[in-house]
């Protein structure tokens, strides 16, 4: 072999391991984002979940509050965000959640919109018990010609 033939053979070698080296380099950081764009998502859905149940108050959140769960890496950030929809009785929730401090609206890394029945209505509460005669029939019941049967009818059911 020629010196000119193994230079040759050296530079393709080393082009070779550029372009690999940047393709990993890229792919490594793919993997990131996508770890931290899943990781949001996680986390504004368990949210959205406690405030459709109640446990976090729609009208309590102003601003970025730190979210205080297990969090896999870092510090979380949410803000809640209501809107009042063009159905009647409805809201919109706007949940964003990030992961830097003192974070700007254009720094959220995820957000969940839902629309739901308007807490304020109360109609998550059940009514009050009434006291009254509900109508309830008599427990002895008819016996035919043969006697008492033994079987009990279900509540409701026809015997």
């Amino acid at each position: 072999m020629s010196l000119l033939e193994v230079v040759l053979a050296l530079a393709i070698l080393a082009m070779s391991a550029a372009i690999l080296a940047q393709i990993t380099r890229t792919a490594t950081d793919n993997g990131l984002i996508a770890h931290r764009l899943a990781t949001a998502q996680i986390l504004a859905e368990s949210k959205m979940a406690e405030v459709v149940t109640g446990a976090i108050p729609l009208q309590g959140a102003v601003g970025w509050m730190p979210i205080t769960d297990t969090v896999p890496r870092g510090t979380w950030y949410f803000q809640l965000q209501t809107e009042s929809a063009a159905r009647k009785d409805m809201v919109g929730i706007r949940l964003s959640v990030t992961d830097q401090a003192g974070a700007d609206e254009n720094k959220e890394v995820f957000y969940i919109v839902r629309w739901m029945i308007d807490p304020a209505l109360g109609l998550d509460t059940l009514p009050a018990a009434s006291t009254g005669s509900s109508g309830s029939s008599g427990t002895g019941g008819s016996t035919g010609a043969g006697g008492a049967s033994g079987a009990a009818a279900p509540a409701g059911g026809v015997q």
